[in-house]
């Protein structure tokens, strides 16, 4: 393959799905844009991207539409109808010396063989124990390591991550790590729901602690709000995000069970962040207590969210359960308190100490965030 060449070449970023439901993503394309890389993104949809990333010299814009639907024969469409338009943009524009550079094991899956022929950077978001050939299929697998084994680069979030993935596939070489950082903390405009939501916030004088990120099956809030109702009327527990379908019921129970809990939506990125400077304690309730056999159980022990960044950039301080993606950067820079167990006596205790220490951990997160160049890690992986 020829090789790369940043002044004649492009970078061609494929993401299969909704872009705004990957912040990871939105970061990747900044980076690059930001240090003059010839940017082609391929994505559903990119419209609601931020207007300097889409008034950006340097990128171009494949927009794909999504069908979301519960139906198999939906599923099914997406899967193959839509993975076949993604194939046949990317064979158009590909050119000798490109690379093209996958953002998850869905993209793969819906590129498969058509990757074989190009320069591959394979990011991955999850540590999959079983990835379906279709969304829903449960005994159906895709070959996932089949493309890890073939792609020039594999991305992954984490230290840890990147050792489990090389033994796990039998790599030659390390993966590289690129952590979920964001490359920008600017929320951008508000618009009329972020006004809205934000006048809830203000007339409430409580001590707000914030989650902020998809509520899925390993997200356990609900000792977490117990622990709120027993630190008395001073806090309130704040939570915003993507609900899947499929806890929408359960979410909607948890609410009505916990008056002192509060869900203001989702809100595209960057948007969320503007609910930051509101925010006392960032919640990071990682749980390996759940069943699924799509998402390994590693996936949350060695969590590498972008969360941890954005709190720290905002100086937030952090409270989370005692698994080892939280703990080491917690216990390393003093940024946050990682609960031994989920009683609501211990986490009213992890509370407490940030209380006691907020001033220091709010430092201590600046530092933290300072501390990871996107840029110099970024060129290292290309050029590498």
């Amino acid at each position: 393959m020829k090789d790369f060449n940043k002044k004649e070449n492009k970078i061609v970023v494929v993401h299969y799905g909704n872009i705004m439901l990957y912040p990871p993503v939105i970061n990747l394309v900044e980076n690059l844009i930001n240090n003059d890389y010839s940017v082609t993104l391929m994505a559903g949809n990119t419209k609601k991207l931020p207007d300097f990333v889409l008034k950006s010299s340097n990128l171009q814009i494949i927009d794909f539409p999504i069908i979301a639907s519960k139906k198999i024969i939906k599923r099914l469409q997406r899967r193959f109808l839509i993975g076949h338009y993604y194939k046949d943009a990317l064979r158009k524009i590909m050119d000798p010396g490109d690379i093209v550079w996958t953002t998850t094991d869905s993209t793969v899956r819906a590129l498969n063989t058509a990757l074989l022929k190009y320069k591959h950077i394979m990011q991955l978001m999850e540590l999959d124990d079983f990835f379906p050939l279709f969304d829903g299929a449960k005994l159906l697998k895709f070959n996932l390591e089949k493309y890890g084994k073939h792609a020039w680069k594999i991305v992954v979030p984490e230290i840890n991550r990147a050792y489990i993935q090389k033994v796990k596939w039998r790599l030659k070489e390390t993966p590289c790590i690129l952590p979920n950082k964001p490359y920008y903390l600017s929320p951008g405009e508000m618009d009329d729901s972020v006004i809205r939501a934000i006048e809830i916030i203000e007339k409430d004088p409580r001590k707000k602690i914030m989650y902020l990120g998809v509520l899925s099956v390993d997200r356990n809030l609900e000792p977490f709000a117990k622990a709120v109702e027993k630190m008395g009327e001073d806090y309130a527990l704040y939570t915003l995000g993507n609900v899947p379908n499929s806890e929408q019921e359960k979410f909607n129970q948890f609410l009505a069970k916990h008056p002192q809990v509060f869900y203001l939506g989702f809100f595209n990125p960057p948007n969320h962040l503007h609910f930051l400077k509101y925010a006392y304690v960032g919640l990071t309730p990682y749980s390996t207590d759940f069943k699924s056999i799509f998402i390994s159980p590693l996936n949350v022990l060695y969590c590498a969210p972008n969360k941890i960044y954005e709190y720290a950039g905002y100086g937030i301080p952090m409270l989370g359960t005692d698994v080892l993606g939280l703990k080491i950067p917690f216990e390393q820079y003093g940024i946050g308190f990682c609960c031994i167990n989920l009683e609501p006596e211990t986490i009213a205790k992890g509370l407490k100490y940030i209380d006691i220490n907020h001033e220091k951990m709010r430092q201590n997160c600046l530092r933290f965030y300072e501390d990871t160049d996107l840029d110099k890690i970024l060129a290292s992986i290309i050029n590498g």
